[in-house]
């Protein structure tokens, strides 16, 4: 059948109209989320906390019941002062062949049994759970981080997503189902949104499906790396990686969770107006580098330590021995504090 002309330009409007409402409807205040809890991250008026004990800490054993003591202080105490948690799943135990940084993954049937264990205790109380911590990484240093295991051999990351989905949507309707948590746009990385795409299980469902909200990490690495940069590699990723390879979540909601700069690189009164700026860019403000992408969340690495990451941190350590973080940088008194609870940065905000 044949269109004429009149047809195909009310068609081709009515696409454009339907684009435009939704990118219109991606862009809005940015809710500012932090890697960290404790009452610093309330003192900085976050409303989002990144955290979670290790799954080798409350799975200590094959044979003991599993131990939410610690868990339990860190996810009550953010409930009882208003901020919601997204709980970060990962860090295999050692003696289920999890490896001596919780990289390995174990046989699914423990995974299953963990999730399990956690989705019921937190039901109705964590907010959102991400499913392991940047796994296009491997050989870290650093406890749980990555997947130090061949991505197509059994089991997958792919498997232990959409298992920890599906028993999470049955025990805690409505928590929301957080991924991949990529660290970068690595062969790896692409590998994994791959499988995301081109997965389909016994029961017609694709992998895809499973993800509420697709997130990844983008830290700046580089003194030069301003917010519109950062922009512009967000934007990048999303469509050349993400829509790339696994379109079917590449218009979905985007969560940055973890992102940030290093103070004792450019500065504390830089380190908060380059985060200010991407936040403004993220809602779709600014200079319009991201508007239409549908980023309504962004997690701050990293709220406060003493150690290697102190450059991250937003609070300054004390000179304790060992030091103790207490007094807030720039970016949280000329910053957060400025922004009423829970903090959320506004799209209409001029950049600075």
């Amino acid at each position: 059948m044949k269109l004429c002309a009149r047809t195909l330009t009310f068609l081709l409007t009515a696409a454009i109209l339907a684009v435009t409402a939704r990118d219109a409807r991606a862009d809005g205040p940015v809710s500012i989320g932090v890697n960290g809890s404790g009452p610093l991250s309330r003192d900085a008026h976050i409303g989002w906390i990144r955290t979670g004990v290790y799954w080798s800490e409350i799975n200590r054993d094959s044979w003991s019941p599993m131990d939410f003591e610690r868990a339990d202080q860190i996810v009550y105490d953010a409930v009882n002062n208003g901020q919601q948690v997204l709980y970060v799943l990962s860090g295999a135990p050692q003696w289920c062949g999890g490896g001596p940084r919780g990289t390995v993954p174990c046989p699914i049937e423990f995974w299953k049994a963990y999730v399990d264990a956690i989705s019921k205790h937190y039901n109705g109380v964590v907010a959102a759970y991400e499913i392991w911590n940047e796994p296009d990484l491997q050989g870290q240093a650093a406890y749980a981080v990555g997947w130090d295991f061949p991505l197509g051999s059994n089991p997958r990351y792919i498997d232990y997503f959409t298992e920890a989905a599906r028993i999470i949507r049955a025990n805690a309707p409505g928590t929301l189902i957080v991924g991949p948590a990529m660290s970068g746009s690595t062969s790896r990385a692409v590998t994994i949104w791959e499988q995301f795409d081109q997965t389909w299980y016994p029961d017609g469902k694709n992998a895809s499906s499973f993800v509420d909200v697709v997130s990844f990490h983008h830290n700046s690495r580089r003194e030069d790396e301003h917010s519109e940069k950062i922009a512009y590699d967000i934007r990048d990723r999303i469509n050349n990686i993400i829509r790339r390879f696994n379109p079917k979540n590449g218009w979905k909601p985007m969560w940055v969770t973890e992102f940030g700069w290093k103070s004792d690189q450019i500065g504390e009164v830089s380190q908060k107006t380059r985060t200010k700026n991407l936040l403004i860019e993220m809602g779709g403000g600014g200079y319009g580098i991201l508007r239409g992408y549908n980023i309504p969340r962004a997690f701050i690495y990293v709220l406060a330590t003493c150690d290697g990451d102190r450059g991250w941190s937003l609070y300054r350590c004390d000179s304790a021995n060992p030091p103790v973080p207490r007094y807030p940088k720039w970016i949280v008194s000329n910053y957060l504090w400025n922004l009423p609870f829970p903090a959320t940065q506004s799209q209409y905000t001029p950049r600075e």
